[in-house]
C-alpha cells in the first residue's frame, strides 16, 4: 500500500526537525511537506491534499485553529491533527469546533505518535490523556446547566460510547457484534440527531454528557 502522506507545520525549525526524524521510523506514514506558519500550511495543503495535516496552534500569519477551518473547505478529505504545547480547555475546544480529528501535546512519545496518527487516519478522534480528562472533568460541571439531551436508542448510546473512547469502526463492530456497515449507519445517525458533523463532534458530546468516565 502507498505511504500516508503528512504535511508538518510548526514554526520552530528544530521542532519540526524533531517530529520529522520520528515520523521517518514509521514505515506507513511520509512527510511530504513542511511549513513554518499557517498561511504556508494552508497553501501547501490546497496543493498537495496530503492525507493527514500536522499542525500546531501557535503560528504566524495565520494560526492553527484558523488554518484548520480553511483547510477544511480547500482539502475537505485531509485528516487534521493538532501538536502542540498548548493544553489550556478554550484552545482544545476551538480545536475540536475547528474540525481536528486528534490533539497530541508535545510531550508525547514515539508509540503515542502512532497511536494517534492510526486513530486519526482510521476516522476515529484521539486526545491526549491529559487533554481528555481535563475536558472531562470541566464538562462534568457544565453539564448541570444543559439541556436535556435528545432520546437515543440503546444501540446508539452504545455506539457513541465507543466512539468518544477511541474506538475504530472495526473495533466497535467486533465488540457489539454487528457488521462495519451497521456502524457507520448508526454514526451518521448519530451525527444528524446530535447535531454535529463528525467523530470529534461526537466525542465533545458524549464529554459534555457523561457518556465517557
Amino acid at each position: 500500500m502507498p505511504a500516508i502522506r503528512l504535511l508538518l507545520a510548526d514554526d520552530q525549525l528544530l521542532v519540526r526537525a524533531g517530529i520529522r526524524s520520528l515520523i521517518q521510523t514509521l514505515p506507513e506514514y511520509v512527510v511530504v511537506a513542511e511549513c513554518a506558519d499557517g498561511l504556508e500550511a494552508l497553501e501547501r495543503t490546497q496543493a498537495l491534499k496530503p492525507d493527514v495535516a500536522v499542525l500546531d496552534i501557535d503560528m504566524p500569519n495565520l494560526s492553527g485553529i484558523e488554518a484548520m477551518r480553511q483547510i477544511r473547505t480547500v482539502s475537505p478529505e485531509t485528516k487534521l491533527m493538532v501538536l502542540s504545547g498548548i493544553d489550556r480547555r478554550e484552545v482544545v475546544e476551538a480545536a475540536l469546533e475547528a474540525g481536528c480529528h486528534g490533539y497530541l501535546l508535545k510531550d508525547f512519545v514515539l508509540a503515542e505518535l502512532q497511536l494517534a496518527l492510526d486513530k486519526v487516519m482510521d476516522g476515529s478522534c484521539y486526545l491526549s490523556p491529559k487533554i481528555q480528562q481535563q475536558l472531562l472533568d470541566a464538562m462534568r460541571t457544565d453539564r448541570r446547566e444543559m439541556l436535556p439531551p435528545p432520546q437515543l436508542t440503546p444501540r446508539q448510546e452504545q455506539i457513541l460510547r465507543l466512539v468518544a473512547l477511541g474506538r475504530t469502526t472495526k473495533e466497535i463492530a467486533r465488540e457489539l457484534s454487528i457488521s462495519p456497515k451497521t456502524v457507520e449507519f448508526h454514526r451518521a445517525q448519530l451525527m444528524e440527531r446530535l447535531g454535529v458533523r463528525d467523530v470529534a463532534g461526537m466525542t465533545r458530546y458524549a464529554m459534555q454528557h457523561g457518556m465517557v468516565s
